[in-house]
């Protein structure tokens, strides 16, 4: 089987046998490879289904479809948000409304871990979604990412500019910067790790015991380096989510 994860800004997929992941790769959407061309590389004839999780653009979602009928001949499964699936069950009111990758990496943690538990995904945007001891959606929080941040401040602003995002973490009174470029890299970094871990403690507080957490997305390691929380990076978490649902279906 290959799972693909279709962000907003990256595409990537792994192969998987019997639940174990093999060969992996990954492009962003907009650079100088045309992605298609490489996923179709990764498509090879032994591959007998494939399962996508996207929360790009539709015309994104069709691309990767008729790369996939074109070079296998079956259409790949588009995987949706249901109410109750792999030991989650979805707290939006809407499930449909929930983001397929954060429903599937919560599958994944449920997997990995008894008890409560959080997801970040780091990347465009930062999600955080918190399971309870009973595998219930507690439900979540979505901040810009750290470079729409930056970004925003570099359009609106007369004088800012473009700063590049932080690089190794600082503590104590070195969080301060010394310069605009660093007061605003590092305020944009440190109001992502405070707001994870504000919520960290609130859902331990709901559950009566710090949640194990979770990093994910391309911007994952970074922040996890500024949280005060412990916490463990698994860089495809989605597609181990993607996975667990292939191994539940049969």
């Amino acid at each position: 089987m290959l799972a693909i994860d279709c962000g907003n800004t990256r595409l990537k997929w792994a192969e998987f046998e019997q639940g174990r992941i093999g060969a992996r790769g990954s492009v962003m959407l907009q650079g100088d490879a045309d992605p298609f061309a490489m996923l179709a590389e990764a498509l090879r004839p032994e591959i007998r289904r494939v399962l996508v999780a996207s929360v790009a653009a539709a015309d994104i979602a069709d691309r990767i479809q008729a790369t996939v009928t074109e070079r296998l001949g079956f259409a790949a499964e588009f995987v949706a948000v249901r109410p109750r699936a792999g030991g989650i069950e979805c707290g939006y009111r809407e499930p449909a409304r929930l983001g397929v990758d954060r429903w599937l990496a919560m599958i994944a943690g449920r997997r990995r871990l008894v008890g409560p538990f959080a997801v970040v995904s780091a990347g465009t945007a930062v999600t955080f979604d918190a399971v309870g001891r009973n595998g219930r959606h507690l439900g979540g929080l979505i901040f810009p990412g750290e470079r729409l941040m930056l970004e925003a401040l570099a359009s609106n602003t007369g004088r800012i500019g473009v700063v590049e995002p932080v690089g190794e973490p600082v503590d104590g009174i070195e969080l301060l910067g010394r310069s605009t470029e660093e007061a605003v890299s590092r305020g944009a970094r440190l109001a992502l790790a405070a707001a994870v871990d504000r919520a960290v403690d609130a859902v331990a507080r709901a559950e009566g015991g710090v949640p194990a957490l979770l990093v994910t997305g391309g911007d994952g390691a970074a922040l996890a380096d500024w949280l005060e929380s412990e916490a463990t990076v698994r860089a495809d978490l989605v597609l181990e989510g993607l996975a667990a649902v292939a191994a539940l279906e049969g």
